[in-house]
């Protein structure tokens, strides 16, 4: 991986479309959708969404089904993946996201400095990244040679002893193929790396 390197959020949550739609319950799908993925991959099949690309697909979701943009999108890539039309972890535009997450032994508002300062992200961090956007819980970084990166902060249940817990969640976005192996090792090392800081300051 060399070191120095906009997807589009959920309602509610900061959260991109993820490219394995398994991130995401058949519950929850049915909740928003009224549909279980199943059901919607044969309709697709029976639209002839084999032969459509991701764009068409998403349209006809949200237009002919009134389907939310967000899950559109997400259908639309599950789709992709399970009929072979899209490798896991590709985007459309053919580049690959790398994900990683990890459950930390702190409170979000304890995690939140090591993400945004960038002294206190140096510690467990060595990439050099330049802030996009940010909101509540989460931030987007230039990751260098038109890479993104995109952090996600949520609240976990604490321990059985009490102590507070959060999980964080990232995606490295716009890479090349070869590059996502060593990239997802990167990243789970530098969260082992937090999550010891974090340790170690209790």
């Amino acid at each position: 991986m060399t070191e120095n390197r906009g997807e589009e959020a959920r309602p509610g949550t900061g959260t991109p479309v993820r490219a394995q739609s398994s991130m995401v319950s058949d519950r929850a799908l049915v909740d928003a959708t009224g549909r279980t993925r199943d059901e919607w991959y044969e309709m697709l099949d029976e639209a002839g969404a084999k032969e459509w690309d991701h764009a068409k697909i998403a349209r006809w979701l949200g237009g002919k089904h009134e389907v939310d943009g967000w899950w559109a999108q997400g259908v639309t890539v599950g789709y992709e993946q399970s009929r072979g039309l899209r490798e896991p972890g590709q985007r459309p535009d053919g580049s690959f996201d790398a994900s990683s997450s990890k459950t930390l032994p702190a409170n979000v508002e304890d995690v939140w400095p090591y993400l945004v300062d960038e002294d206190s992200r140096r510690e467990w961090l060595d990439l050099e990244l330049n802030p996009r956007s940010q909101s509540a819980q989460s931030i987007r970084f230039d990751g260098g040679e038109g890479s993104r990166v995109s952090f996600y902060l949520d609240a976990a249940p604490p321990t059985k002893a009490g102590r507070p817990r959060c999980k964080i969640s990232l995606q490295h976005s716009r890479l090349k193929r070869e590059e996502v192996v060593e990239t997802k090792e990167f990243w789970k090392g530098a969260l082992a790396r937090l999550a010891a800081i974090l340790s170690d300051g209790d």
